[in-house]
């Protein structure tokens, strides 16, 4: 059913006051279409209305798919017993995640509210810093002594699993309360009930450190196929665990930072139209003016060549497509080296072997983009698109030469691209920084600037003298 539907189908029963008409389609809707059918709502009390019928646990998970502005304007209509409904029904690092978008004072107030425990979670996991496995983890898991057995095992998951994040991973831990192993489910189920819990564990287990960074930890959930992952404290002690719908908003959230990094534009938090001019013009503006900054040495370029230029105006033509021949090139493999570096397909020691074989594609690629340009341009040149009746240029030997000119400087402007391109991320890699931060158009601005020096290196100390001018 399209969200529309849904929110048209909420405002039609309770017009009717059918009650049992909406508790019946919450049960048979996904929480996260009933959250979007009720964020366009302008009527606060209409939300209000369709959160205090369904039942407290599905409230909790409606609340959690809401966007951070409706969380916190039925925060203001919320009863003190609501929002401790809410809490108790949520998991801590869902909590912690909207709480750090909330103003103080509404944080203050949650915070009073939140169960002794819960908001000693809730304090433990806001300490932690920005973009780390403790950031991201949750406190809210299953663990088991490993001198049970597996009868003894399932009765303790069936009395503690139900307020934990997953239960699909058990973490096994030894008398000393160190983790030892870990248990799959499906493990547990099919074991015989008097068979030790220590025999059918998993000893050799994917754990990660709580300020371990949180791509390299959604690596590992990859490499190793994982659904739930342990993660310790400084002194080896399990504190927390991350789950794999964790991962699953680290992996977004880094494929949006990458993706406005590739752009050159600040990563923007909110939805699109949710986001004030003001912030939009902060995010893309700042960039703009470095590019522009950084496009100073083509204009030094092209000032330094004027005479070169007012010579063969023509030369002139020909320099929006160098320019864009070169910053596609250096953007394919920019983009190409940023993914299998994030995909941890090669690392920093793999450099060499990556240099040698984008050498050698750039020059295959140079080879066959230089032959064709000589030929389009000389039929460009043939049929009057491109138009040298009133230039120098009047033989076919001239048309030629020109055209080679272009196609030299392709071919060079093609392995230097693809080289600039390959070697910016690993140099971000290098510096520690994001390999998407240097790319995109700081790669397109170092190539125009190469293949602006390369052209008219090449027409004033070999083209020109050629064609005696």
């Amino acid at each position: 059913m399209e969200i529309e539907e849904i929110r048209e189908q909420l405002l039609e029963l309770k017009k009717k006051k059918d009650v049992e008409g909406i508790k019946s389609l919450f049960e048979v809707t996904p929480s996260i279409d009933i959250a979007e059918a009720i964020e366009e709502l302008e009527s606060v009390r209409d939300t209000l209305y369709f959160f205090r019928i369904g039942d407290v646990e599905y409230r909790a998970e409606v609340f959690a798919e809401l966007s951070v502005d409706k969380q916190q304007e039925l925060i203001k209509s919320f009863t003190d017993k609501e929002i401790l409904s809410i809490l108790e029904e949520s998991y801590a690092d869902d909590i912690v995640d909207s709480l750090d978008e909330y103003p103080a004072n509404m944080v203050a107030r949650i915070l009073n509210i939140a169960p002794k425990d819960l908001r000693k979670d809730i304090n433990t996991l806001l300490n932690y810093k920005e973009n780390t496995a403790g950031s991201v983890m949750t406190t809210e898991y299953v663990s088991i002594n490993s001198d049970l057995t597996t009868k003894q095992a399932i009765e303790l998951i069936r009395a503690k699993g139900k307020s934990a994040e997953t239960i699909y991973t058990i973490f096994v831990r030894d008398n000393k309360r160190n983790m030892v192993g870990t248990l799959n489910l499906d493990d547990l189920i099919f074991a015989k009930d008097d068979e030790p819990i220590i025999e059918i564990m998993n000893k050799d287990f994917v754990f990660c450190h709580v300020d371990d960074d949180q791509e390299e930890v959604a690596n590992d959930f990859k490499r190793y196929d994982l659904n739930a992952m342990a993660v310790f404290s400084k002194d080896e002690k399990l504190v927390g665990v991350i789950t794999i719908d964790d991962i699953v908003d680290v992996i977004v959230n880094e494929a949006n930072e990458d993706i406005a990094n590739l752009n050159k534009v600040s990563n923007i938090e909110t939805p699109y139209l949710e986001t004030p001019i003001r912030k939009l013009l902060l995010k893309c503006v700042p960039w703009i003016i470095v590019l522009m900054i950084l496009q100073v040495f083509s204009t030094l370029i092209l000032s330094t060549f004027q005479n070169a230029i007012a010579q063969l105006a023509i030369l002139s033509v020909f320099t929006p497509l160098i320019m864009d021949a070169g910053g596609n090139s250096g953007g394919q493999t920019t983009t190409i080296i940023v993914r299998s570096l994030a995909l941890e397909e090669f690392d920093q020691k793999d450099v060499g072997k990556v240099v040698w074989k984008e050498f050698r594609v750039a020059a295959c690629i140079g080879g066959i983009v230089a032959a064709f340009s000589f030929c389009w341009l000389m039929f460009e040149m043939a049929v009057g698109i491109v138009n040298v009746s009133d230039t120098a240029i009047s033989t076919w030997g001239d048309k030629a030469l020109i055209s080679l000119l272009v196609a030299s400087t392709l071919f060079v402007t093609m392995i230097m691209s693809r080289l600039i391109g390959c070697l910016l991320p690993f140099l971000a890699k290098a510096l520690k920084k994001d390999p998407a931060v240097m790319c995109g158009p700081i790669t397109t601005t170092l190539v125009d600037i190469i293949s602006l020096l390369t052209y008219f290196l090449l027409w004033t100390y070999v083209f020109c003298p050629m064609l005696g001018l």
